[in-house]
């Protein structure tokens, strides 16, 4: 497990309502400034953290999120990544407004998303950029002359505007008169510290899913099946979903059915930003092994099942989210599965409810606490083979020692 940080900052309506946040890269505790050298590192960081490995819902509570893109990201089309429902796409004056990035911006704003520019001033090099934005941020710690100057073009364009670095009450009413709608900084709160503990996912995985993502012919069985020996990173596909469709959206009951959903292109996306953070590189705790081998003991049962071999795929999904308590601060695996786009059958299963899929569940952890009454209630209610059972479990045990020792 380690830490992962990232710093929120609440924007502001005239009236003091909350419009949004600014999620802003923090790498260490107790140091809240920006320390990053690398603009697609910390853009990586940020979004990873704050979207895939915390729960977005609690950190928004249902506002905007700026997050700083560079061109590169832009390009590469990663905030399409993240819903625009959510997603306020902001850039800095250093992405330059060549044609490609026009292009990106137009198409962003064709699927609805809100552009941001911040410390962009108008002028030949920024015009094409400044006119497609909707908010033009003013930044306050410039020269008076360079603000008024700045938002007489907004005005004139019809944009909104954001006043940024606010910090007394004089500069309030100042952002005010010049006709801002919104505002940020210190006079109203310092960027907050968020702190997250977390499993990495695993270098070997990674580099594995890298070569068949990037292969000629990625094939989406392939990939999920070396994804679904990986927890950390099926957690954080799940996540991806949800920031992409919404809590609403598709129920998922497999991994090849979540990638189906997402597509080459964002996988693509969603494994370059992974790939940009620092991977795990010593031996996965033993979590992720319980995870692993309970998700392949789960498929494994469904085999020994008359007609359940069905329901393989969804019950190796079952065994690998059933520590996901475990890789969050959330210890409650019902407020933990709230958030998760997976099937009522999973979700209750694993919450203990009666039926196919909670039994298995149970079985799992009988089988794990030699609980061996209860495992012959479970073969004679479902006319399963006992030795047959226990030779599925002894592969299991096999396949852990093959996979952590190859």
């Amino acid at each position: 497990m380690e830490n992962v940080f990232f710093a929120r900052q609440p924007i502001l309506d005239v009236n003091n309502n909350t419009y949004g946040y600014e999620l802003l890269y923090r790498n260490q505790p107790g140091v809240n400034a920006y320390t990053g050298n690398n603009g697609d590192v910390s853009t990586a960081d940020v979004i990873n953290n704050a979207f895939f490995v915390d729960n977005i819902t609690s950190v928004l509570g249902g506002k905007k999120a700026f997050v700083n893109f560079t061109g590169n990201l832009i390009k590469r089309g990663v905030p399409k990544m993240i819903s625009s429902d959510i997603l306020v796409v902001e850039l800095l004056e250093s992405v330059m407004a060549d044609a490609e990035i026009i292009r990106r911006c137009i198409e962003l704003k064709k699927l609805g998303y809100i552009i941001a520019l911040d410390d962009y001033e108008y002028g030949e090099n920024t015009k094409a950029l400044f006119e497609l934005a909707d908010i033009i941020k003013l930044d306050f710690h410039t020269s008076r002359e360079a603000v008024e100057r700045t938002a007489e073009k907004c005005i004139t364009y019809n944009k909104i505007m954001l006043a940024e670095k606010v910090e007394t009450q004089l500069e309030v009413e100042y952002a005010k008169r010049l006709g801002c709608t919104y505002m940020q900084g210190y006079f109203f709160a310092k960027p907050l510290l968020m702190t997250h503990r977390t499993n990495t996912p695993m270098a070997k995985t990674f580099l594995h899913i890298l070569g068949l993502v990037y292969s000629p012919e990625p094939d989406y069985e392939e990939i999920a099946a070396v994804i679904s020996t990986d927890v950390v990173l099926t957690i954080r596909l799940l996540r991806l979903i949800n920031v992409m469709y919404g809590s609403t959206g598709n129920k998922i009951s497999t991994i090849h059915q979540a990638l189906v959903l997402l597509g080459f292109e964002k996988l693509k996306e969603w494994i370059y930003l992974v790939g940009l953070q620092r991977l795990q590189k010593d031996t996965p705790d033993e979590l992720i092994r319980l995870a692993l081998f309970r998700a392949k003991f789960c498929e494994s049962i469904s085999k020994v099942m008359p007609g359940q071999f069905i329901h393989r795929k969804e019950m190796y999904l079952m065994g690998l989210m059933s520590v996901v308590a475990g890789t969050t601060d959330e210890r409650d695996i019902g407020n933990v599965m709230k958030e998760l786009p997976v099937t009522d059958e999973i979700k209750n299963g694993l919450l203990g409810a009666d039926g196919l899929f909670g039994d298995v569940f149970r079985l799992v952890v009988d089988y794990e606490h030699a609980n061996w009454d209860k495992v012959e209630e479970f073969v004679k209610k479902y006319n399963v083979d006992a030795q047959q059972l226990a030779n599925e479990y002894v592969q299991c045990v096999r396949f852990m020692q093959q996979f952590y020792i190859g």
